[in-house]
């Protein structure tokens, strides 16, 4: 700081120096945009930049994050100490997310959608982005479960991420997810008011309305939040389906197979012409 005569009762004027932080960053420099904040090497830019992941830990309960804790600087270190320690506090994102579903990858769709997202039992973070870039994150503290109704604990909430990173609404029982009942609503929801939810996608998850003005998806991305367990665990259970659908489509034969199914013919000569697969 510098001191300057005054030009009137000559006191000193104190004049401030911009405050910068010792990795060379003004304070009021915005937090970077990464392609991608939990990995290296990935072909595209994904929705979940370091920013919006930044907003997002800062916004949603700690079931989400936990940030890891920056130790204190030593004292016999002075630059490169200080660095790390602003370094750390800067970057407080909770590196553990894993991405469960990506549409530009694995394809769009609710089928795609269901495969990726149902049976891992974390917190979740479900971002949308319509063909005129505006962002949309539905949060869910707990599994991803087909029904009729509206579910959902604390924790659960609706944000705009762009234009404008805003809460929406939170609070109990405001998702919604259907592909099977007839009768009822087909699609993802969010919002407390079911007449009127705020986020509305339809059964091809294809398209979307917010707040009813209707948008096409472009791409939707699903974050797991849970620990790595939680991963290795729907990751088995999915190698587990494959395995018991593979086993099914062996077993299971149509009538026209069954006509010329060697064992008919033998079923015939013990007496049992009439004897049909969903005998065994």
């Amino acid at each position: 700081m510098q001191s300057t005569p005054s030009p009137r009762r000559g006191a000193p004027l104190i004049r401030t120096r911009p405050l910068r932080a010792r990795v060379g960053l003004e304070l009021t420099t915005p937090v970077l945009e990464e392609a991608n904040p939990f990995g290296h090497g990935n072909p595209h830019p994904h929705l979940l930049t370091m920013s919006l992941s930044w907003l997002l830990a800062g916004a949603l309960p700690p079931i989400y994050s936990t940030p890891q804790r920056a130790s204190s600087p030593s004292s016999s270190g002075t630059g490169l100490a200080s660095m790390a320690f602003l370094s750390k506090i800067a970057c407080a994102i909770p590196s553990h997310w894993a991405l469960l579903y990506d549409s530009d990858e694995q394809g769009l769709g609710a089928n795609r959608f269901l495969h990726h997202v149902l049976g891992y039992k974390g917190p979740t973070l479900v971002i949308f982005r319509s063909d005129d870039n505006e962002k949309f994150c539905v949060t869910s503290p707990c599994e991803w479960k087909e029904s009729h109704h509206y579910w959902g604990g604390e924790g659960s909430a609706v944000f705009q991420l762009l234009p404008k990173f805003q809460l929406l609404e939170k609070g109990t029982k405001l998702l919604y997810l259907n592909t099977t009942v007839r009768g009822y609503p087909q699609g993802l929801r969010a919002g407390s008011d079911p007449r009127s939810p705020i986020i509305a996608v339809d059964a091809g998850f294809e398209k979307m309305e917010w707040k009813k003005i209707p948008l096409h998806i472009q791409t939707i991305e699903v974050w797991g939040c849970g620990d790595q367990v939680q991963r290795e665990r729907q990751l088995e259970v999915k190698k587990w389906e494959v395995k018991e659908a593979e086993k099914q489509r062996t077993l299971k034969l149509s009538a026209a197979d069954w006509l010329d199914h060697p064992d008919r013919y033998l079923l015939e000569l013990a007496g049992r012409p009439q004897y049909h697969q969903n005998q065994t």
